[in-house]
């Protein structure tokens, strides 16, 4: 993978149609990243993704299904990497399942490239309806999370003091800052990941 491909690559099997909506949603995550919810208009969008402003609505009904379609995309993909990481563990201890997780989150944010940054700038701003759409995986996501922190805390296999919360958005935020990181600081998505999950695990003096 290149390294300064910023969206994930389209699956192969996409039709062209779905192909055309993934690239209109990366472009959404990039203007929705840059000027926010409520300045984001459906022509610069489709600037970016190099389509004429009407041709968007072949594809999304408005600004808010299209925003929403986004954001709730990327909550379910950082999901369901989590969890699958998880399930293809069979007789992992609590400390490997979180650190499975950690990995499988860092590199689905990157993965997501523009989308990922623009999920927490433009959520507090979004219509109360659809933060409450989006809520409940946000939310199925963060009681995962916690669930692997305190059972490797309960484990012994991290410190007692780490605050699941705190480990949360730590991972969270520090994977959204490097998807912004220009092309020549990162490494493929695979490396980046491997870096940062060893800094988060070992810091700068572990083993």
């Amino acid at each position: 993978m290149p390294a300064d491909k910023t969206t994930a690559a389209a699956p192969a099997r996409l039709s062209k149609s779905e192909v055309t909506r993934a690239r209109i949603i990366d472009a959404a995550g990039k203007v929705l990243s840059e000027t926010g919810y409520q300045h984001t208009r459906l022509s610069a969008i489709a600037d970016a993704a190099g389509m004429q402003a009407g041709s968007l609505y072949y594809y999304f009904e408005s600004k808010d299904q299209l925003v929403e379609e986004a954001l709730a995309g990327a909550t379910h993909a950082v999901h369901v990497a989590v969890q699958d990481a998880i399930d293809q563990l069979s007789d992992a201890t609590a400390g490997q399942r979180l650190f499975a997780a950690m990995r499988a989150f860092i590199s689905t944010r990157l993965e997501l490239g523009a989308v990922s940054p623009a999920h927490i700038r433009n959520y507090r701003d979004l219509p109360d309806e659809m933060r409450e759409r989006l809520r409940p995986e946000m939310e199925a996501v963060s009681k995962l999370w916690n669930r692997l922190v305190r059972d490797a805390v309960a484990s012994g296999e991290i410190r007692a003091d780490i605050d699941p919360d705190t480990l949360h958005l730590f991972v969270f935020h520090t994977s959204e800052q490097i998807a912004k990181w220009p092309p020549s600081q990162r490494e493929s998505i695979a490396e980046t990941t491997d870096v940062m999950f060893r800094l988060m695990v070992t810091g700068l003096t572990g083993p």
